[in-house]
């Protein structure tokens, strides 16, 4: 026998937002998971304030349009600025002061999200062209 969930229900805020600017949904995917795995997702939707329905479709969209972007991928990112910025300065034969270097990481340290998202865009740009 299935066992029944408990909805978790949302506040008139939530809904409101959840709504606007959006057209109907009428088609439903489904998946069967474990109730651990159920637990594990409903948890990953409540830390980021949503309900389990809009966590599900914004993560599968995301993987669908290749738009994953993970931790991993975004310190790799860092480490490729880190060292492009470095050998630049190698290259041209300047020497970097510890203070630059400290600046220099800090302004990776703001702009890797944003250089991760452009890296995967071209990845998925020279994926659709092929």
């Amino acid at each position: 026998m299935e066992e029944q969930t408990q909805p978790s229900f949302l506040g008139l805020q939530a809904r409101v937002r959840r709504s606007k600017g959006r057209t109907g949904r009428t088609i439903s995917a489904t998946a069967r998971v474990t109730r651990d795995e159920q637990n594990e997702m409903e948890a990953a939707a409540k830390h980021r304030g949503q309900s389990l329905s809009e966590w599900c479709r914004e993560v599968l969209l995301a993987a669908a349009r290749g738009e994953t972007i993970t931790p991993l991928f975004t310190e790799i990112v860092a480490i490729r600025q880190l060292l492009n910025s470095t050998l630049r300065n190698v290259a041209c034969g300047e020497v970097m002061t510890p203070q630059a270097f400290q600046a220099e990481l800090q302004g990776i340290r703001l702009s890797k999200h944003k250089a991760a998202a452009e890296v995967m865009q071209q990845y998925a740009a020279t994926e659709v062209a092929q």
